[in-house]
């Protein structure tokens, strides 16, 4: 049964359902009244969740942050990754609205899509200057282009790795991928693999290294060991191709 208290919980995938009910009820016991509010955002609040693949996002607004927050927290963290909950960001509401210019891409991900379970929704209504967007998004794609060819360098053609690494890149570059789309003028479209062909049409990019990586992640079709190198290169290729686009941005 859900308590009272929570909320949208039946929005959730129905195979999550009982594991949001159930982090938000020992939250409660473990922090009482010192909880602001709680936030699902990422795949978990919106169409792109894969069961037993996408982690569960869950944001915890709380009144003081001190270290007894987290101290009194940690035996709650351990039972979320038991059950595919990754570690939750602890935030106070005075920390959200001071830190807009640092972290822009990240608060703006959340309020583009996020679900309240308990208390105020302190996301919707952020205003984020979208020249710190701009200017995050373009160091982080030509940050990851740089990390990319410095880790094949001291990689080589590890098949295996070198997988592991594309994925990785390509979960980092997902929400800076729907921003510069905002950033243009447009709606991100919901579906991932939509949302990267939208990407590549508006900046002139071929998609298809970003959707085998989307592919292989969703085990659709998983990458052969002899396509890694080939799938980096082009990786790579595009990568370098957007950033020329975000200099003029």
């Amino acid at each position: 049964m859900i308590p009272p208290s929570l909320k949208n919980i039946s929005e959730f995938p129905p195979s999550i359902q009982p594991v949001i009910t159930e982090f938000a009820n020992k939250l409660s016991k473990y922090l009482d009244d010192s909880v602001h509010s709680i936030v699902v955002y990422g795949s978990a609040a919106g169409v792109n969740y894969n069961h037993g693949v996408s982690n569960i996002n869950i944001a915890v607004i709380v009144k003081n942050l001190d270290f007894s927050v987290l101290n009194q927290s940690l035996g709650l963290v351990q039972w979320g990754h038991k059950h595919k909950i990754a570690t939750p960001l602890f935030l106070t509401k005075e920390y959200i609205l001071n830190s807009l210019d640092v972290f822009p891409v990240e608060f703006t991900e959340i309020k583009e899509q996020h679900k309240v379970i308990f208390g105020e929704d302190i996301f919707k209504d952020l205003d984020v200057p979208l020249k710190d967007v701009r200017l995050l998004c373009e160091q982080q794609v030509k940050g990851k282009l740089l990390h990319l060819r410095q880790a094949y360098l001291d990689i080589g053609p590890k098949p295996s790795v070198l997988k592991n690494l594309l994925l990785s890149a390509l979960s980092d570059l997902i929400p800076i991928f729907r921003q510069l789309i905002i950033l243009k003028g447009q709606k991100p479209a919901e579906q991932k693999e939509e949302m990267l062909e939208q990407l590549a049409k508006i900046f002139s990019l071929d998609p298809g290294p970003f959707l085998a990586v989307t592919h292989d992640k969703n085990r659709k079709i998983l990458i052969s060991s002899n396509q890694v190198e080939a799938h980096l290169q082009n990786f790579l290729s595009q990568l370098e191709n957007l950033s020329r686009h975000l200099d003029s941005l």
